[in-house]
């Protein structure tokens, strides 16, 4: 197997047992309906337990500065993943045999999402290394959102099937043993001079801000940070989303993880499609199909009357939203500048972790208390509309290119120089 065989591998397996353990895999739908049927919380409280236990999510970027400012073990950002698993399945553990009550599910789960993206700090900064290197962020990048998908297509059937059929003990146990699988794959090194990266020479090694006064510099970041924000504030696609089809439409939690497992299957097919379009098309030209087909598709959720209509419209947004998700993720990646992937890429997903809690929390209260799905909608239609003239702003250079052939490097793309450039 050559060098390109073995890094898929192992980013495959790494991303499908990572997104298994983690808080936001298998176990979140059992979470849900533990919340909503034993615990018996409102929208309001679930969507409160929600943010909070994504609240790691949304300071992604202080877990970026540590991992570009050390690395443990001498092992890169494997010895990340080597450091965080065990406390993951401990974690995971303790929710297996103590009596469950709102607050210590809250306080544990909290514990195992920081553990987790710590993790994912990891695995996104080796992802993006080896896409610059080997001039493929839009394989990479289909790569990970298509394992994503799987994994979230494999958690939500499993996770419907357990909140049915199970106790929480099941399902916590079973996070855990991901959790120790993903310890075991950290072992492995399928390419040291790929995988791992020293620390850049010349930063102070006592300074865990230098990162960040590296990264003002480099101002690529700051409209792709931008776009990720808009793109993920949808009010109407989390909790609403949620409640508007187990108690309005009435769908049971069994039915609920398939029909999210089709719509992940949608997700699924979009990044084959991307991984072979990129290739033939530059970037630029997928960011604006992939906006622009952003914008209307959470309408066709009011369609919805039962579990076939449920589906279908599933998978038809299924492929829209796994297009522009790797279309988005393919630009994160190109505009991380190198020795900075850790707090680059953690600046992208931090907003888009950020806006997605707080359109959840604005689409619960408006739900909750006016009933108002459709209003939900049109915000997340708005936000989307507002990314087409910032696409504008993102250096052409940057954008330009296919998968395969080698952009300019975001170190370079200093706006300034790039509009000196201009005749």
């Amino acid at each position: 197997m050559n060098t390109r065989g073995r890094l898929g591998l192992y980013f495959g397996l790494l991303l499908l047992t990572s997104g298994l353990g983690d808080p936001t895999g298998l176990v979140r739908l059992p979470v849900l309906f533990l919340l909503k049927d034993h615990l018996h919380l409102g929208p309001q409280m679930v969507a409160v337990f929600e943010a909070i236990t994504v609240l790691p999510h949304n300071f992604a970027f202080l877990f970026g500065l540590l991992r570009d400012w050390r690395r443990p073990f001498g092992s890169g950002d494997r010895g990340y993943l080597m450091l965080a698993t065990p406390l993951a399945a401990a974690a995971y553990l303790v929710l297996a045999v103590i009596p469950l009550s709102f607050g210590r599910l809250l306080a544990v789960m909290l514990i195992a999402a920081i553990v987790y993206q710590i993790i994912a700090v990891a695995l996104s900064s080796m992802v993006t290394r080896v896409g610059q290197l080997q001039a493929m962020t839009g394989g990479l990048s289909a790569l990970a959102e298509g394992m994503e998908t799987v994994v979230m297509a494999v958690a939500v059937v499993a996770g419907g099937y357990l909140a049915d059929h199970s106790s929480p003990r099941v399902f916590f146990l079973a996070a855990a043993a991901f959790s120790t699988a993903v310890f075991l794959q950290s072992i492995w090194n399928p390419s040291r001079q790929l995988v791992e990266e020293p620390i850049a020479a010349g930063r102070p090694a006592n300074s865990f801000w230098r990162p960040a006064k590296d990264l003002i510099h480099h101002r690529a970041i700051w409209p792709t940070a931008a776009i990720l924000l808009l793109y993920d504030f949808s009010p109407g696609w989390g909790t609403p989303f949620f409640y508007y089809l187990t108690d309005k439409v009435g769908l049971s939690a069994e039915v609920f993880g398939y029909t999210r497992a089709f719509h992940y299957a949608s997700v699924a097919v979009a990044t084959l499609i991307y991984g072979s379009l990129c290739q033939r098309y530059p970037l630029s030209r997928l960011l604006r199909w992939a906006v622009v087909l952003s914008i209307f598709p959470g309408f066709l959720f009011l369609f919805i009357s039962g579990a076939l209509q449920a589906v279908v419209v599933s998978a038809i947004v299924g492929l829209v939203v796994g297009f522009a998700n790797v279309a988005l993720f393919d630009l994160l990646m190109r505009s991380c500048p190198k020795g900075l992937e850790g707090s680059a890429t953690m600046l992208g997903l931090s907003a888009f972790a950020f806006a997605g809690s707080a359109g959840d929390l604005l689409g619960a209260w408006i739900y909750q208390a006016h009933g108002g799905f459709v209003v939900c909608l049109s915000l997340d239609a708005a936000a989307t509309s507002l990314i087409l003239p910032l696409l504008a702003t993102i250096p052409r250079a940057l954008i330009a290119t296919r998968d395969g052939e080698f952009a300019a490097s975001p170190a370079a793309l200093d706006l300034g120089a790039v509009e000196r450039k201009v005749p």
